[in-house]
């Protein structure tokens, strides 16, 4: 019998496949690594209506066939040759896809897992933080779910396909102040700040590059965050509890429109009340209400 894990990562699997036209922040994969994580506030009995909706999802876009041919062929043509990290870099900074993909299967096929290509690709692509900075969170967090790394040059492809879609910035300097947990009044700002945060908090052997980027673009916004809306009852139970209130919020946005981008945006109002006091408690309310507006 098919296990929930085994089932969701199939999805992951396939969405990272997906030729999607779409913007880079509402990619397939973030919405189902959204639906993820609120999926297993009751992984005894996962919510039927949310599990579906990822399967619709995926079911949108035509996917790519090509991928291990790609690698395999790649690998004929000369993978003795020294390869260099730099070369990828200098690639994805041309948006030439067909050199970004070589220098990147190359590496691929020289290291053990693959994995040290989506650490160099995340560092990139959070150059251009207000475009790629979610997909980067999600994407390394649904490849880290039930890892296979069988299945990591599709996942490192998906983020080549994105990051070609418009010129990367220079990389930035480091800005040497903290980043502070906020919770922002802007909902346009939720999942940039949630995402962020949470790669701010990862575990990655290239975290000073990605550090860097991160707190160039901690330092280029403002946030305000306002604290003077009625707070819902059920979030205080919620966090004393746990329960259902996100997964019977989900299902609920499922048939709105725009329900991605809301997906996404709510499962970062999820992660901000997991790390926020009861003084944030307030703007998550309000953020929440205006899901259903």
């Amino acid at each position: 019998m098919e296990t929930l894990s085994k089932k969701i990562k199939l999805y992951f699997n396939e969405a990272v496949t997906l030729n999607y036209d779409g913007p880079s922040n509402k990619h397939p994969i973030i919405v189902l690594n959204a639906l993820k994580n609120i999926i297993g506030d009751n992984r005894k009995n996962p919510s039927k209506i949310l599990l579906d909706s990822m399967k619709k999802l995926i079911k949108k876009y035509p996917k790519r066939t090509d991928d291990n041919i790609l690698l395999n062929n790649i690998a004929k043509d000369g993978i003795g040759l020294t390869v260099f990290i730099s070369d990828l870099e200098d690639s994805c900074q041309s948006g030439d896809l067909q050199k970004m993909e070589n220098s990147a299967a190359k590496i691929q096929w020289v290291s053990k897992n693959g994995l040290g290509v989506l650490e160099v690709l995340i560092e990139l692509a959070i150059q251009d933080f207000s475009r790629l900075g979610i997909l980067s969170y999600h994407l390394q967090r649904a490849h880290h779910f039930d890892e296979d790394q069988s299945k990591t040059w599709s996942y490192n492809r998906c983020l080549l396909n994105e990051i070609v879609k418009a010129p990367l910035p220079q990389p930035h300097k480091k800005v040497k102040s903290q980043p502070k947990f906020i919770i922002p009044h802007e909902k346009q700002l939720l999942a940039n700040m949630a995402s962020a945060n949470r790669l701010w908090n990862g575990e990655f052997i290239r975290i000073d590059g990605i550090k860097r980027e991160l707190s160039y673009w901690f330092d280029s916004i403002h946030i305000e965050a306002e604290n003077s809306y009625n707070i819902q009852t059920e979030l205080e139970s919620y966090i004393e509890s746990g329960g259902n209130l996100f997964i019977e919020l989900a299902e609920n946005l499922i048939e709105k429109p725009d329900f991605d981008f809301k997906i996404i945006q709510l499962e970062s109002l999820r992660f901000f009340l997991d790390k926020s006091s009861k003084k944030g408690y307030s703007v998550i309310s309000k953020h929440i209400e205006e899901l259903f507006k």
